[in-house]
């Protein structure tokens, strides 16, 4: 790397196309170095903010609804959401595989253990959109956003009482994101834009395709 390109960028400053598109490549690159089965750059215009997305969080409810600020009623409001994602032009989406499926069936585990490793399978998106969303704030753009998959009181807290609910205090203030629906995205809307799939856990787990976690970087 040349001292040119080690020089460290200035926020918000302006960036050529040529290098926005080699950024896009690169952070599409480094999700699949942290563990991600396949990303792509996409254009937000692609993000559909459905207000039946919010309403699946409470019907049925989830169990997370209201119990971290992440989640429904204190994520933001839809149409401050909206405005906010149409300033955007680019983002890079990823999947992560949910391998094996099966202990991450909801309610599988028999110990208390196996029953929060069942709920942190989202961990992984969460770990690639904070790493994504960081280098690209490093990089100079200063409103990169994300959000990926599940409850951060799961993969972060591991199930326990949200302090910051608790206390105003959050344990992981730098790594708490939303979940994609909890913003309103419809995620399989979204992923089947790309020609990814998702299934419905079935009883028998044998005959699902695959399971996945999602998370998505608004980079500029």
């Amino acid at each position: 790397m040349t001292t040119q390109e080690a020089m460290p960028r200035a926020l918000g400053g302006a960036i050529s196309e040529g290098t926005l598109r080699a950024d896009l490549e690169h952070y599409r690159e480094l999700a699949l170095e942290l563990g991600a089965s396949d990303a792509v750059v996409v254009p937000a215009s692609y993000v559909t903010v459905d207000e039946r997305v919010r309403l699946k969080c409470v019907v049925p409810r989830c169990l997370r609804a209201g119990e971290t600020p992440n989640c429904p009623p204190y994520t933001p409001d839809l149409g401050l959401i909206r405005r906010a994602l149409d300033r955007f032009s680019w983002a890079v989406l990823f999947k992560c595989d949910v391998e094996p499926i099966e202990p991450y069936v909801p309610g599988s585990g028999t110990t208390k253990a196996e029953r929060r490793r069942t709920l942190a399978f989202h961990q992984q998106s969460g770990e690639v959109v904070c790493a994504l969303e960081r280098q690209a704030y490093k990089d100079g753009y200063h409103l990169a956003m994300g959000f990926g998959g599940g409850s951060c009181k799961d993969y972060l807290c591991k199930g326990m009482i949200c302090q910051f609910l608790d206390s105003g205090r959050c344990r992981f203030p730098h790594r708490a994101r939303p979940a994609m629906e909890a913003m309103g995205i419809d995620v399989i809307g979204l992923i089947n834009k790309v020609g990814w799939e998702a299934y419905a856990l079935l009883d028998d787990i044998n005959l699902v395709p695959c399971a996945v976690t999602v998370g998505i970087v608004f980079v500029c």
